[in-house]
This record gives structure tokens, C-alpha cells and sequence, in this order.
């Protein structure tokens, strides 16, 4: 995970600051996330993407309901779009959201193999573009900028779902790059618990 860079801009920047700054975000009660993050897992066991659809769909419902937002549409792809700069791999597009409509765009297999994408990425990118229709449409970031808040925003109910019990959780650890922060999963994976 990389955020975004600083913006210049100081509109831009004030936004960008308050959302790095938000850390808390309320969580729904876990059993009704868990189960529907269950269901999402099997829709994608048996490779049947309208299931898929519907699992997450019920996972958008259950979230709009808990913060108080609309429910954005979904839509499930299937290969994800591939970047290929000069001739070399650089990006592949798990998911989008589209402040304008509210939509969601998610895909469902790998774009290189076309192999069914793990539960764990789908559940990931679910709540991940799930979190940008929260900062724009609940919590007054209508940039919604990639920021260590924004990602622990994730962090905080992809685990949730999971079910990760408090001593298997490790915090976020960033490193400051040039142009913003990214994650030391060297230091993600020996640190302690966050507890």
C-alpha cells in the first residue's frame, strides 16, 4: 500500500491532513459482517459470479446501513485490466469508485492467469472502495485521498470481517518515501500484536 502524495494545493492538503489524522472509525458489530464476508467466500469457491455479486452486495448493505449512507451499487467484472508500460507489467485494477454515481467496480479474476482472485483481496477491495464512498459521502472528504488514515480505516473492518482476534493483529508500519508513505510489511509481519 502507497498513499498519495501530499497535494500542494491547500484545499487539497487540509483534506488529505484530516483524513491521514482520522484514525477512528466506529465498527459495525461483527457477526453480521463476518457472516456476509463468509458467504463472499464461498460465492468465490464455487467461481459464480452473480453469488459474488450478492455476497457483496449484502456486505455493502450491511455497512450503508451501520454508517448511515447510501448503499452504492455493485458491479462484478471479471479479468482485471492490466497496466503494461514499455512492454513491462506495472498495475493491475482490482477495484474502482465513481464519486459522481456512487458505483462500485470490482473484478473478480487475476488478470495475468485469469484465475478466481483470493477471498481475502475481493473482501479487501470490497471494503476498500466501500471506505471511499464513506469519506465522500459521511465524513466530508470528497477527494477521498489515500492516506495512513484512510488505510487504517480499512484495516480496522477487513479484520473485522476476518475475525482476527486482537493478539494475531499487527499495526500498520509506514515509511516516509519522497512522495508520501508506504508499508514496511518486513516490519508489518515481525511486529508485535497491536493489542
Amino acid at each position: 500500500m502507497i498513499t498519495d502524495p501530499v497535494p500542494r494545493a491547500v484545499r487539497l492538503r487540509k483534506q488529505y491532513e484530516t483524513s491521514d489524522a482520522r484514525l477512528d472509525l466506529a465498527l459495525p458489530p461483527a457477526r453480521p459482517l463476518q457472516e456476509a464476508s463468509a458467504a463472499l467466500a464461498e460465492a468465490l469457491d464455487r467461481e459464480d459470479k452473480p453469488v459474488v455479486k450478492q455476497a457483496g452486495e449484502a456486505i455493502l448493505a450491511m455497512l450503508a446501513s451501520f454508517y448511515g449512507t447510501s448503499r452504492p451499487p455493485l458491479t462484478v467484472l471479471g479479468e482485471r485490466p492490466l497496466k503494461v508500460v514499455e512492454g513491462q507489467y506495472s498495475y493491475e485494477l482490482f477495484g474502482d469508485y465513481t464519486p459522481d454515481t456512487q458505483k462500485i467496480r470490482v473484478w473478480m479474476r487475476t488478470a495475468v492467469l485469469g484465475r478466481v482472485t483470493s477471498y481475502r483481496g475481493l473482501l479487501n477491495t470490497i471494503l476498500h472502495e466501500y471506505c471511499h464512498h464513506l469519506d465522500v459521502r459521511k465524513l466530508g472528504l470528497p477527494d477521498t485521498p489515500h492516506t495512513r488514515g484512510f488505510f487504517h480505516r480499512i484495516d480496522g473492518l477487513y479484520h473485522l470481517a476476518l475475525a482476527t482476534p486482537p493478539a494475531g493483529r499487527k499495526p500498520l508500519v509506514w515509511i516516509r518515501t519522497s512522495r508520501g508513505w508506504r508499508i514496511d510489511w518486513r516490519k508489518v509481519r515481525t511486529a508485535s500484536p497491536a493489542i
